[in-house]
């Protein structure tokens, strides 16, 4: 049976925290950092699983943050 692994409590706190002080940058650094020297993924899998977190647990905030990036 596959184990599901979630994040910790404390790296869920720290994006929750981060996400909403508008530092989605750092949020998306340290959640792919963490998907890398944890989970043992490679740079792709990495990205798509940080991508797909922002999406599913902070689409809101992931929007206004790509409306910004386009701005400029």
């Amino acid at each position: 049976m596959v184990e599901k692994r979630g994040l910790p409590e404390d790296i869920t706190m720290l994006m929750r925290q981060l996400v909403m002080n508008g530092h989605m940058r750092m949020a998306g650094t340290v959640l792919y950092t963490y998907f890398i020297r944890c989970w043992k993924l490679d740079d792709e899998h990495a990205a798509y699983y940080m991508r797909r977190y922002f999406e599913k647990y902070f689409a809101p905030q992931l929007q206004r943050h790509l409306q910004k990036l386009n701005k400029v």
